[in-house]
């Protein structure tokens, strides 16, 4: 059972989802990134009223972590974004065919029927992946894993991820960051298969591989809610 509400702070209204689950014992209070509304978890036992009572007794909470990704950064035509570390424009040309180039700091991407985002999500894609393969494969070798997968995801809660079959998911939104990012996150997520804790061995894993890792993690803290404000929609 759930229900939607919308409750607001300092003029701003915010979107609010109060599900009730069989397995809570407490409240729990979450921001969701993705469609930027609250998450209210409570008991079964307990009233929807009360779950509302909950969130607006912590609104001011919920409005900072709103304003952390508004405005949205929206891509479209001639909008500026750093990729890859190097400030672009984004261009959007009419034509009988699909291409994606790049040209005086320019991404252009040429496409017909407005199919250009998509068209760029996976330039994007390709990207990401053709970057990664040669680093995963360098440094599973190193480790004596056996990727068996590199994919792409479009999480709002982590940069990385992987599982014990060898599946590496690295979020879309890297292409944004620093290449150095991008690399931090997959000795991340390589060491992990090695180490499955964030222990002292765990880290110095990371390090003998990132021995500046220190620096990616703080750049990260002050800009991934920059990275999840970049949306195609």
């Amino acid at each position: 059972m759930q229900k939607h509400h919308i409750i607001s702070y300092n003029k701003q209204t915010i979107q609010l989802l109060i599900k009730k689950n069989k397995l809570s014992k407490n409240y729990k209070l979450t921001f969701d990134k993705k469609n930027l509304r609250g998450l209210v978890s409570i008991p079964n036992y307990v009233s929807f009223k009360s779950g509302l009572d909950f969130a607006n007794e912590n609104v001011k909470w919920l409005y900072e972590e709103i304003n952390k990704i508004l405005p949205l950064v929206l891509i479209k035509h001639n909008v500026s974004l750093l990729i890859m570390g190097k400030r672009m424009k984004i261009i959007f040309e009419e034509d009988n065919f699909n291409k994606v180039y790049i040209k005086n700091n320019k991404i252009i991407i040429v496409s017909f029927n407005h199919g250009h985002k998509k068209i760029f999500k996976k330039w994007i894609v390709s990207q990401i992946l053709n970057q990664s393969k040669n680093y995963v494969d360098i440094i599973s070798k190193q480790l004596d894993l056996n990727i068996k997968a590199l994919k792409i995801s479009n999480s709002f809660n982590y940069w990385g991820s992987c599982n014990s079959v060898g599946t590496i998911h690295l979020n879309w939104r890297l292409i944004f960051a620093p290449t150095k990012i991008l690399k931090y996150i997959i000795v991340h997520e390589l060491c992990h298969l090695k180490e499955f804790n964030h222990t002292k061995k765990f880290w110095m894993l990371v390090k003998r591989f990132c021995p500046d890792y220190k620096n990616q993690v703080l750049w990260l803290k002050k800009n991934d809610s920059y990275l999840y404000r970049i949306r195609f929609d």
